[in-house]
């Protein structure tokens, strides 16, 4: 017998287990991340390379000079260092004695040039141009601490991030605002920067002029001042010109603070204001002869206000969102802007040039910022608000309900007049009828006097009519006073007939006269 033996496949099951992906975090460096990097360090070789350039022209011009006779070519480099770190808003150690002054206008030039060499990085994501801050902090710092002699390097840091992130900022929200699909979030934003620099450049353009007509009202004195500094040549006279023009920002920035009432300090002791004015020495700066020496009074605050509301006329116009949501924080987001642009500008325009007396100078930072704030963006930020058509639809109709509760209240006004009027002439009704009823019954005024007079007491209340507090209810209770003096004369006419009838019982005569009808 044989034995058939059956093969049975061996299958292999196999198990699949899922096991959940982690989340994961990748922070990848953006295209176009080295164009951003070189841009920062092409702007800060580029300032500091003017610094040093501009002072070695002028150390050329001015080495005849006897006062500068012991000057080297390599103090005259030093001294570019130095004022490259002036320019970051780093402090200089000259004899124990703190400096700090920033030519503002060279800072803004600082600012210009990086936006323009950021042009490379277009075509890339935007966050590429950040990376001009790096590179900007680096080489200032490089720079600075390699050829300046008496300046603190590290001071610079503030300028150093602030010149280089401006400039990209302003690369990355020039770019952002050119998005024609970007969602209506994106409009509101892009407008609130657009905004914001409108407000802003008006406001610096507004403050140049304040200071051109300072500077042309104290040409007298500055022109005094210039000529006490002993310049012997058009060459002193230019390099001492062009030297007070790196501080035309300054200047500007001294003038907004004058008009809007904070005032600034030309020393530690000397404040000037449109209500104040301290006098005291100045430096021999002859732009400091433009200060003005008197106190015109605060009605000078009324310019920067009408500025702010004809800011907000012409923001209404060409910033208009069709929502009233989007229209408020594009204001709010302006404000933002307009006060970190103020406050960075009133605190480049302060200065330290000495101790004691000169340790501070220029506008109150807090102060100049929040009084141009309120003058200025907060006009420029109301007015669309005020003027949006769903503001004035809400407010249409908030007056139409208040017309119509107006008339209501008037409507119930007239009508209890009315019902006052209406009870007043019963009430005189009454009395004219109760008047004929006693003429006309003048014979029997002895039997009817007790009654009428019990009657007059019970219409007369006890409480005068200014205690009764419902009007209504006094007429009603004079009214039915008026009715029981009525039941009761008509009562007292009555009782003398049933009196003669009852007396004819009583007459013999009567009686027999009765009998004999009955007979």
């Amino acid at each position: 017998m044989s034995e058939r033996i059956r093969e049975v496949p061996i299958t292999r099951r196999t198990t699949t287990t899922y096991v959940a992906g982690r989340a994961t975090i990748r922070v990848r460096v953006p295209k176009g991340w080295a164009r951003g990097l070189v841009a920062g360090v092409e702007a800060a070789f580029a300032g500091w390379a003017i610094t040093t350039v501009t002072t070695m022209i002028v150390y050329l011009s001015l080495r005849s000079n006897t006062w500068m006779s012991d000057t080297l070519p390599r103090d005259a480099l030093a001294l570019g260092g130095d004022l490259w770190v002036a320019t970051l808003g780093g402090t200089s150690v000259a004899g124990g004695v703190s400096y700090r002054v920033i030519p503002t206008l060279f800072g803004a030039l600082l600012i210009l040039l990086v936006r323009l060499l950021l042009r490379t990085t277009t075509g890339f994501p935007r966050s590429s141009a950040l990376f001009a801050v790096p590179g900007f902090l680096l080489t200032a710092w490089f720079l600075a601490g390699t050829s300046g002699v008496h300046s603190q390097w590290w001071t610079g840091t503030v300028g150093a991030v602030l010149i280089p992130l401006i400039g990209s900022g302003w690369f990355v929200v020039s770019s952002y605002s050119r998005d024609s699909e970007a969602p209506s979030m994106q409009h509101w934003i892009s407008g609130g920067f657009k905004m914001g620099g409108l407000v802003s450049l008006v406001t610096v353009v507004a403050a140049a002029a304040a200071a051109v007509v300072a500077l042309v009202a104290g040409w007298g004195r500055a022109s005094g001042i210039q000529e006490l500094l002993g310049a012997s040549s058009l060459v002193d006279t230019m390099f001492i010109v062009g030297a007070q023009a790196l501080f035309a920002p300054t200047a500007m920035a001294w003038a907004a603070a004058w008009w809007s009432g904070a005032g600034f300090m030309t020393a530690t002791d000397s404040l000037h204001s449109p209500t104040v004015v301290d006098a005291g020495p100045i430096p021999p700066i002859p732009l400091l002869g433009t200060v003005p020496e008197t106190a015109p009074g605060s009605w000078v605050v009324l310019v920067p206000v009408a500025l702010g509301i004809a800011c907000g006329v012409a923001s209404a116009r060409v910033y208009r969102r069709s929502h009233l949501l989007h229209q408020s924080a594009q204001g709010v987001l302006a404000s933002v802007v307009f006060v970190s642009i103020v406050a960075l500008w009133m605190w480049s325009a302060t200065m330290s040039m000495g101790s004691v007396r000169l340790a501070f100078m220029g506008p109150l930072v807090g102060r100049s910022t929040l009084y141009l704030f309120v003058e200025i963006a907060l006009p420029a930020m109301l007015v669309p608000l005020v003027t949006h058509p769903t503001t004035l639809a809400l407010v249409g109709q908030s007056a139409g309900r208040v017309r119509s509760e107006g008339e209501a209240l008037r409507r119930r006004h007239a009508e209890r007049l009315s019902r006052e009027a209406a009870t007043a002439s019963l009430i005189e009704g009454d009395e004219a009828w109760a008047e004929r009823g006693d003429d006309a019954g003048s014979a029997d005024a002895t039997e009817v006097g007790e009654p009428w007079a019990e009657s007059a007491e019970a219409v007369q209340p006890d409480k005068p009519r200014a205690a009764w507090r419902n009007r209504a209810a006094w007429a009603e209770s004079v009214k039915a006073a008026k009715r029981r003096v009525r039941r009761q004369k008509r009562v007292a006419w009555a009782e003398p007939a049933d009196k003669d009838d009852e007396g004819d019982t009583d007459d013999p005569e009567a009686k027999g006269t009765k009998g004999e009808g009955l007979n």
